[in-house]
């Protein structure tokens, strides 16, 4: 980062936090005129979140970082342990031909040119040949051998005991994540927050962690900044675009005869981001249905 990105930077963070001790919190809903939350949708969203997918769960952290329009025991969204096998590489992810809005990239398959991104969703409509082949495989199942018209004694499989023997080689190691989510007061929308582990078990450093994002979000929408309630520094994507994308795909949910729901937010925002870390494979494989 460059002296004057940081200087800016220094400056925007003693702005933002001077307008938060001053400001009042949220409280009427702005979902779907600017695409905003409240903390209380915030915490709605997350629960939502945590119910489709448990791998996520609430935390308090610091009792003495504690925010009051929060509950005290859901104060951020962590999941942990997240993995990540490949470095973002341009040449071998497939992402090489980008189209950016607003310094948001994404691949060409995810959306139209000419047009606002807004990425495509898994809509959870079954399609007629998935029907058709799942109709054929019922059919196929009648030729399934009763389990009942084996004898035991003569289907033993003999367990080779070198087979059996779990090497400490086997075992795949790879980098993980811890990923959270606060509420951002200022802006008004999630912050997301990634903690880097090597194949070790040992923290990444900064020029590590910005290795597993997207190359045009790198060191310009993500940098390092501590935790808010966990005090340590933690690389954050910057919300500052979030508002602007989760309208667009609130449009896009009315256009379609939708009426959108603000408990999807996350799960809505959790399917964008996967363009700023495509390698991180956090769960965003819940459907919405929308």
């Amino acid at each position: 980062m460059s002296l004057f990105d940081s200087v800016k930077q220094s400056v925007h963070k003693t702005y933002t936090t001077a307008h938060n001790s001053l400001t009042a919190t949220l409280k009427e809903s702005k979902f779907l005129q600017e695409g905003v939350l409240t903390p209380a949708e915030f915490v709605a969203a997350g629960d939502l979140l945590v119910y489709k997918c448990p791998t996520w769960s609430w935390a308090a952290g610091d009792p003495t970082k504690l925010v009051d329009y929060l509950p005290e025991s859901k104060q951020f969204l962590i999941t942990r342990n997240v993995p990540c096998s490949d470095r973002y590489d341009l040449g071998d992810s497939g992402l090489a031909d980008t189209i950016t809005d607003d310094d948001w990239c994404v691949t060409p398959e995810t959306a139209v040119v000419g047009e606002d991104f807004v990425p495509e969703m898994d809509t959870g409509v079954e399609l007629e040949e998935d029907k058709d082949e799942a109709h054929e495989d019922e059919e196929d199942s009648g030729d399934i051998p009763d389990m009942e018209e084996f004898d035991d004694d003569d289907n033993i499989l003999e367990v080779d005991p070198a087979a059996a023997i779990e090497t400490e080689d086997s075992v795949i190691r790879t980098r993980t994540y811890d990923i959270s989510i606060t509420y951002d007061k200022y802006y008004q929308t999630p912050r997301v927050w990634l903690f880097g582990y090597s194949e070790s078990q040992q923290p990444l450093s900064a020029e590590e962690i910005f290795m597993d994002i997207s190359a045009d979000h790198a060191k310009k929408t993500v940098t390092l900044d501590p935790h808010p309630h966990l005090g340590v520094p933690y690389a954050y994507i910057h919300p500052c675009k979030h508002a602007h994308v989760m309208k667009k795909l609130i449009e896009r949910i009315v256009d379609a005869g939708k009426e959108p729901r603000v408990d999807h937010y996350l799960l809505l925002f959790l399917k964008f981001l996967s363009v700023v870390i495509p390698t991180i494979s956090y769960d965003n494989t819940f459907e919405i249905g929308i």
